[in-house]
């Protein structure tokens, strides 16, 4: 095109026909490309100076740490295993290591001890002042510009995300014949276009039963938008890693997110022991939530602590929270990912890693400090992963034994699932043993048309002494009633149980009766809460 002219109409057009929810996708484009820099120094990878020092191409700051070391005779020792990584990030983190990589890259003592003893003092003086403590030489090097450049790409995508995740689109929900599954919410975004309204942590209103389920709702379309526009930035990964990163994040991001936003608002709209969510809404601490809420009393607790020590002594800036948010999601470990893009998660994940080590040592300055910041935040994402830990096994039980099972959203019943989950995921295998391949393909498939359209009615029907389940004609076909059981010792695991002894164990058969009754005491109270 020309100088001065115009995009054709077709072309503005296809310009602006890219939906908003996949714009950050092009701001990741060009970060994978490479530079070709100048010699660099063989110890950190830091621009080399014009000429070598002590036998090998060093930077300047490397030179200086050498020729102190030896001349001063000092010696060092690693707290870790003697293999730490050298760069221009993190040099200074470990001397030790830094200066066995300087012995193995060529440099000699020899050298430094041959040195005139009339050398200049207030040249030498010099040099150790521009030791690699101030590094000013370091900032302008071609490496380190190209790490800013990344870095700031990637802080900018995570902030654009952010910010189409929490707005509101103000378009109508399409009108749906069936209940679509997660898959269909990850590849169609549209289908949650009803749900996604403005998100405001004002905390003016104690919430009700109402406002817990619009809450509740609504931190659940900002994560599967928060999870699916950050994954879509690499085109390895599949629908299907996808969906794993989102089951594995999406209560860890959602609880992060409420502590943030209950340190921002603290003490300014509402009381000061409270979680704030986002419909201008709070529960508070000590009392007792909604009936459906999919926090429990234990939760909002923890939270509140969690906000007042933890989050309130780091001072995190808003650069850091979204990393943070983006490394929740980043899991490599996530149940159900394919071992072909674990790698490529793991990458992604250092790459965010290595920005957030960047922001604190812009903060602190010394590498130490920034590396103790780094694991501070580290520490606080393992905290709330237990904690969502616990909080999935509670919606489990709500989704089980909620009494009108038409008030809970499919959408949420195929992400937690119930107690039952892993005994069904069991029955399933055993069915597989039995069915031939493609048998076994035709009833997954009738199963999954019927799943999320209603809740399991097979733990409506209880009592106080007994609990009936009835078990799916899909899964369990008259035909194969005969069956013997898997295993005598094969029971019925409810994770999370306490104490245990209110679980009784019955045997669990492949292929059970239409009905099958299991033994069932009362619960103590404060398994629901």
């Amino acid at each position: 095109m020309s100088a001065g002219a115009q995009p054709c109409s077709n072309q503005r057009a296809s310009a602006n026909a890219v939906d908003a929810n996949d714009r950050p996708l092009a701001y990741l484009q060009q970060s994978k490309e490479k530079t070709s820099v100048g010699t660099l120094c063989v110890v950190c990878g830091d621009r080399a100076c014009s000429h070598l020092y002590y036998g090998v191409a060093a930077c300047h700051g490397c030179k200086c740490f050498f020729w102190r070391t030896v001349k001063s005779g000092l010696t060092y020792s690693c707290r870790f295993d003697g293999d730490c990584s050298i760069s221009t990030a993190g040099r200074n983190a470990c001397r030790f290591c830094r200066f066995n990589r300087c012995i193995k890259a060529g440099m000699k003592i020899e050298a430094v001890r041959m040195e005139s003893k009339k050398a200049d003092k207030k040249k030498r003086r010099s040099d150790i002042d521009t030791d690699d403590e101030s590094s000013h030489e370091s900032i302008d090097s071609p490496v380190a510009k190209r790490q800013k450049s990344d870095d700031h790409l990637l802080i900018s995508t995570l902030s654009l995300i952010d910010k189409t995740a929490a707005d509101g689109n103000g378009k109508k929900a399409l009108a749906m014949e069936l209940q679509p599954s997660l898959e269909d919410l990850i590849e169609e975004p549209a289908l949650l276009n009803g749900h996604r309204t403005e998100m405001t942590y004002k905390s003016f209103t104690a919430a009700d039963e109402t406002l817990c389920s619009n809450g509740e709702r609504r931190l659940l379309t900002w994560t599967l938008d928060w999870c699916r526009q950050l994954t879509s930035i690499e085109d390895d990964l599949k629908t299907s890693d996808k969906l794993a990163l989102f089951r594995a994040g999406c209560t860890p991001l959602t609880l992060f997110e409420l502590a943030i936003h209950t340190t921002s608002v603290r003490g300014k709209f509402g009381p000061e022991n409270l979680i704030a969510l986002p419909n201008d809404s709070y529960l508070q601490q000590d009392v007792s939530p909604p009936s459906n809420c999919f926090l429990n009393l234990k939760t909002v607790n923890a939270l509140v602590q969690l906000a007042n020590r933890n989050l309130k002594s780091l001072e995190l800036q808003p650069k850091e929270i979204l990393l943070m948010k983006a490394l929740i999601i980043l899991n490599p470990d996530a149940s159900g990912l394919s071992t072909t893009s674990d790698s490529t998660v793991s990458a992604f994940r250092d790459r965010v890693v290595a920005a957030l080590f960047n922001i604190c040592s812009e903060r602190q300055m010394e590498a130490a400090s920034a590396a103790a910041r780094l694991s501070k935040m580290h520490f606080l994402i393992s905290q709330i992963t237990l904690m969502a830990s616990d909080l999935v096994e509670h919606l489990r039980l709500r989704n089980t034994f909620v009494p009108d099972a038409a008030e809970l959203d499919p959408i949420l019943i195929q992400l937690y699932g119930d107690i039952f989950e892993d005994t069904r995921s069991m029955v399933h295998m055993a069915e597989d043993a039995y069915l031939a391949p493609s048998q076994r393909a035709d009833s997954r498939s009738q199963g999954s048309q019927q799943q999320g359209l209603q809740h399991n009615n097979d733990y409506n029907h209880w009592s106080t002494n007994e609990l009936t389940v009835s078990c799916d004609a899909t899964f369990y076909p008259e035909t194969y009633s005969n069956y013997s059981p898997v295993s005598s010792s094969s029971y019925v695991s409810v994770p999370g149980s306490t104490p245990p002894e209110f679980f009784p164990k019955p045997h669990l058969y492949a292929f059970a009766p239409a009905q099958t009754h299991l033994p069932f005491y009362d619960l103590p109270q404060s398994c629901f809460m």
